[in-house]
């Protein structure tokens, strides 16, 4: 009894740290930070999805059945991204800071895991299918175009593919590292 009374003393003694209003403006500016880039990365998906749309009615893709189903696949993909990262930014928004500190930690706790979902296993798939419906294009651009503009598509997409690869994972990296900040 007597180990138990000193723990209760010691508990008693220890100082309860208030937070600052420094810690409070960090949080609110990383939360803020991690929905500005959810908006950037909204629209240059929108801006792609735009680009698709404008193309598939520019090459009348309507008329040829496996390209309508590409195309229309690639703008799915896309547009699929774009609601879930809407669906995460709402998720977000809600993530209130006046909240107690236990309810708060519990919706972050939510939200990181749903946002490790959404680059672990969504993001890939999504990738995947947008690649695989544009690999499907292919063989109609070998025919429809020249030799050069042919081999710039399959050279520079892949370019871009590996690129924006590397551009996810570092931008996933940061972003779990600001996620892991703030779940502290």
């Amino acid at each position: 009894m007597n180990d138990f009374e000193k723990i209760k003393s010691n508990w008693k003694e220890q100082s309860f740290q208030e937070p600052t209003e420094g810690n409070f403006s960090q949080l609110k500016d990383s939360i803020k930070n991690i929905a500005k880039k959810q908006r950037i990365g909204n629209l240059v998906l929108l801006s792609t999805i735009g680009v698709l749309v404008f193309f598939f009615f520019y090459i009348k893709a309507i008329e040829h059945k496996h390209v309508a189903i590409a195309i229309g696949t690639m703008i799915a993909a896309l547009f699929s991204r774009v609601l879930v990262e809407i669906f995460s930014n709402s998720h977000l928004r809600n993530l209130s800071i006046a909240v107690d500190t236990q309810n708060f930690k519990a919706k972050l706790e939510n939200y990181y895991k749903s946002r490790m979902l959404i680059h672990g296993i969504l993001t890939p798939v999504l990738l995947a299918i947008y690649s695989y419906a544009f690999w499907t294009l292919l063989p109609d651009f070998k025919m429809s175009l020249s030799k050069g503009f042919y081999n710039y598509i399959v050279w520079s997409s892949l370019g871009l593919l590996v690129f924006f690869c590397f551009f996810l994972f570092f931008q996933i990296r940061k972003e779990i590292k600001a996620l892991k900040e703030l779940k502290g």
